[in-house]
């Protein structure tokens, strides 16, 4: 029998510190909140088990999903794999790089990690401090390299541009540190949406120029493909083959469940989140009674799955195949958005090159106005 595929996703709500501009999920972590996770988990797990797909990629994020040591990381493994059919073809782990004990980086490879995204942001300790991370940029390169030592088959690292007060050079330095290390890919994210959080003042007292963002994000965008990695998505670049294969899912939009508190789900023509509190979460799993620990829980109109799988697919440089998506959805693009996409084209906001629709590599950063479109 030929099983669907499926992503699972694991949130893991707990941090030392929380990051001043982060809106994830999380809270200080303790060992009995720990226990509460690993047992909540248990039983959403159990409850959403399924014969009817199987399991190819898996990721670990939070939070900060590298506080769990090896035993931890090895219990939660062998939740899943007592649950679902774990065919993995990546293995992914949310990591800090402030971890200095090799036996977290060598459990974690025990327990089947074959990926670390690594949240390292800058290479440069001004921009560091800013951001409120909790190590050095000495002590990112330290992790880094015992990373490459353990053996983990792919290392990504998430960068981060906009950040108030900063500078071309530090950009630079971040892109010399990049090609020196050789990472097989790269996420690269401009600081936004800080409203109500604790990082809104230092935005107010020192404004980011969107002009400016842009151009770091040019300067970044060349830098890194000079250095190998081919931007794939708008936000994602990769060496050839290190693409994230959990995160296309989503631009793929395919299937992809999630566990722990706040993760969503996208099932087939199902869509829901979990409640975010940790204790709503668990305490709506516990006893094993059947409980329901989600909300939001609606079916997706096919007019609503045509238009999100439209706005995903053409995050993907490469952009979507119009004969792929008729095949698929049953849906001809150009006759049902063809207004849309004659508008795009005429404002030179989308290329129709055969049977290829794609966003324009120059026209990326302007990608939100595409989109509005097919809302």
């Amino acid at each position: 029998m030929d099983l669907k595929r499926a992503g699972l996703y694991i949130h893991f709500p707990f941090c030392r510190a929380k990051c001043p501009y982060c809106h994830f999920t999380s809270v200080p972590i303790e060992g009995r909140l720990i226990e509460r996770w690993q047992t909540g988990l248990a039983n959403e797990a159990a409850q959403s088990a399924s014969e009817d797909y199987r399991v190819d990629t898996l990721y670990i994020g939070g939070g900060t999903p590298s506080l769990l040591g090896p035993d931890e990381m090895f219990r939660t493994r062998e939740t899943l794999r007592a649950n679902f059919r774990l065919d993995l073809a990546e293995f992914t782990l949310e990591a800090n790089p402030d971890v200095r004990d090799e036996a977290f980086l060598q459990g974690w490879k025990d327990a089947g990690v074959s990926r670390l995204s690594v949240g390292v942001q800058s290479f440069d300790d001004r921009v560091l401090k800013i951001l409120g991370r909790g190590y050095t940029v000495r002590q990112a390169e330290e992790f880094l390299d015992l990373a490459r030592k353990a053996g983990f088959g792919t290392i990504s690292l998430d960068l981060m541009i906009g950040v108030p007060t900063e500078k071309r050079s530090s950009l630079r330095t971040t892109l010399g540190r990049v090609r020196e290390i050789g990472p097989d890919h790269v996420s690269l994210y401009i600081l936004e949406n800080v409203e109500g959080l604790p990082f809104e003042s230092v935005v107010r007292d020192h404004p980011m120029d969107e002009d400016a963002a842009a151009d770091a994000y040019e300067l970044m965008r060349d830098g890194l493909e000079e250095a190998g990695l081919r931007r794939y998505e708008i936000s994602n670049f990769a060496r050839e083959g290190g693409e994230c294969l959990h995160n296309l899912k989503y631009w793929h939009y395919e299937s992809f469940l999630g566990l722990g508190p706040s993760a969503c789900s996208h099932m087939g023509a199902m869509r829901w989140c979990n409640k975010p509190g940790l204790e709503a979460w668990a305490s709506a799993l516990a006893g094993g009674g059947g409980g329901d620990c989600r909300e939001e829980v609606r079916p997706l109109p096919p007019e609503e799955s045509v238009r999100e799988a439209l706005i995903f697919g053409l995050r993907l440089v490469r952009g979507i195949s119009l004969g792929g998506f008729t095949e698929r959805f049953g849906v001809d693009v150009m006759e049902r958005f063809g207004r849309e996409v004659g508008d795009l084209v005429e404002e030179g906001l989308i290329l129709v090159e055969g049977d290829v629709l794609r966003i324009p590599d120059d026209k990326f950063l302007l990608s939100n106005q595409v989109f509005r479109r097919f809302v």
